[in-house]
C-alpha cells in the first residue's frame, strides 16, 4: 500500500508533534509516524519545566521567550488543556560561592528577563516550607513553569489533525526511499508513505532514523531519573532549583574548580497545581550516559530523595509513588540540530533538545515550518544549523 504527503514527520513526541502542527497549519499535507504512541517516549518522562531565567543571551534565551509566549498564546487555542502555569522560577544558593555566582548572574540577566536577586528574607516569603537557615539567597523570575509534556503533544498532534494532518502511531520506519541526493518517501511495515520531505524528530532514536537515510545524526541518549509524590497539602510554589542550573561559564562568569562537580548536579522540584496531578510533588533529576538503560536505581532515588527532604522538610512525610527515568537526545556539541541535514536533500532534522526540548518545541516547530515553506533559514536558527557539523569541503571525514 502507497500513500502521499508533503512531509512526513518521524517522531510523535513535543518536538514532532509541534512541527508537525505548524506545517499543517501552513496548509501542507503531512503524516507523523511514530513506532509508539503519541508522547510515548522522552515527552511521557519528562518534567515539562518552561524555564527562561538561566538562558543565555542570545539565540538560546531569544529563543526560549518566543515559545513561552507561543504556549501561553496556544494553550488558549488547543484543542485540550495543556496545563501550563507561570508559576514562577526560584533558583537557591546553599554556599557563599553560589549566593556569589547567582549575585553575579542576576546582574547580567536582568538586563535581559525580569530576574530579581532574593535574599533569606525574600526566600522565606516566596517559599516558607524552605529549610530554615540552609539558603543564602537565590534568584526569581517570574515567567518560568511547567507544562504537562504529555497534554501539549498530544494538544498539538490533535491540532494538526484539525488541520488535515495524518498521524499514524504504532508505525515504525523500517527504510527511507530516495532519488539521486535526496529523499523520496519512508517505508513502514506494510507500506511506502512516498513524501519529498522527512523531518527527522525522533529524539534519541534520531540516529536510528539518520543511518536508515545513510547518515549520521550526532545524537546520544542522557539519563535522567524523577520522583513523585502522593497528592500533598501546598508546600511549594515555585519551580525551585539549585544553582547547578545556571551555565555560568556560558554567561561568562567563572565558576571556581571546587565548585564544579557540586553545581553540575542540577537538581530541582515542583508541586503542581491546577490539571490532573495536583498536589503531586515531582523531584529530579540525574544526569547519566548509560545508553538506552531506563532503569531506577537506588543511588539516583536516594540522591533525589536527600535532596528533596533537605530542601523542603516537609517532604520527609510524604510517600512517592513512583519512580522513573528518561532518555533526553543530548547532540555531541550540545546545541539542537534544526535544519536539514548535510548530503541529503529533502532530510531535514529537529532533534538534539537534551532536557529542554518541552520549552523549546513550539519555536523549534514553528521556525522550522517556516523554512521549510520559504526555503530561508530563520535568523534564530543559525546557530543550530545542522550544517554546522559539516566536514570542511575536501576533508577525508
Amino acid at each position: 500500500m502507497t500513500e502521499r504527503a508533503d512531509v512526513v514527520v518521524v517522531g510523535a513526541g513535543v518536538v514532532g508533534a509541534a512541527v508537525g502542527y505548524f506545517l499543517a497549519a501552513a496548509g501542507l499535507r503531512v503524516t507523523i509516524v511514530d513506532r509508539g504512541a503519541v508522547a510515548g517516549g522522552t515527552s511521557s518522562a519528562s518534567a515539562g519545566h518552561t524555564s527562561v531565567q538561566g538562558r543565555v543571551p542570545g539565540p538560546a534565551l531569544d529563543l526560549a521567550l518566543a515559545s513561552i509566549d507561543l504556549l501561553d498564546e496556544l494553550s488558549r487555542e488547543l484543542p485540550g488543556e495543556v496545563e501550563y502555569v507561570r508559576a514562577g522560577g526560584l533558583i537557591l544558593a546553599e554556599t557563599a560561592v553560589e549566593h556569589r555566582l547567582l549575585r553575579e548572574f542576576a546582574s547580567r540577566q536582568a538586563a535581559h528577563v525580569p530576574v530579581e536577586l532574593v535574599d533569606a528574607a525574600g526566600l522565606r516569603r516566596l517559599e516558607p516550607h524552605l529549610a530554615p537557615g540552609r539558603f543564602l539567597g537565590g534568584t526569581f523570575c517570574a515567567l518560568d513553569g511547567y507544562v504537562n509534556p504529555m497534554a501539549l503533544a498530544v494538544a498539538l498532534a490533535r491540532g494538526a489533525v484539525r488541520r488535515g494532518a495524518r498521524v499514524a502511531p504504532h508505525t515504525e520506519v523500517t527504510g527511507i526511499e530516495k532519488l539521486p541526493g535526496r529523499v523520496a518517501g519512508v517505508r513502514t511495515r506494510g507500506r511506502t508513505l512516498w513524501a519529498p520531505v522527512i523531518v527527522n524528530a525522533a529524539g534519541v532514536w534520531s540516529p536510528d532514523i539518520g543511518r536508515l537515510a545513510g547518515l549520521d545524526v550526532a545524537v546520544v541518549p542522557r539519563k535522567g531519573q524523577l520522583l513523585v509524590s502522593e497528592p500533598l497539602p501546598p508546600l511549594v510554589r515555585s519551580v525551585i532549583s539549585h544553582a547547578g542550573h545556571v551555565p555560568f561559564r556560558e554567561h561568562g562568569i567563572d565558576a571556581p574548580p571546587e565548585v564544579e562537580g557540586e553545581l553540575a548536579k542540577k537538581r530541582y522540584l515542583k508541586q503542581v497545581r491546577g490539571g490532573r496531578f495536583t498536589g503531586r510533588v515531582y523531584v529530579g533529576s540525574t544526569s547519566e550516559f548509560v545508553g538506552f538503560d531506563r532503569g531506577s536505581t537506588w543511588e539516583g532515588v536516594g540522591q533525589l530523595c536527600r535532596y528533596a527532604v533537605e530542601t523542603v522538610p516537609a517532604l520527609g512525610r510524604a510517600r512517592l509513588v513512583r519512580a522513573w527515568a528518561g532518555l533526553r537526545p543530548r547532540s555531541r556539541d550540545g546545541r539542537f540540530l534544526i535544519g536539514p541535514a548535510p548530503g541529503l536533500g529533502g532530510f531535514w532534522l529537529a532533534t538534539g533538545h537534551d532536557s529542554i526540548g518541552v520549552l523549546y518545541s513550539l519555536v523549534t516547530g514553528k521556525l522550522l515550518a517556516q523554512w521549510i515553506v520559504s526555503g530561508t533559514r530563520p535568523d534564530l536558527l543559525a546557530a543550530y544549523d545542522p550544517a554546522r557539523q559539516a566536514p570542511p569541503v575536501g576533508s577525508a571525514a
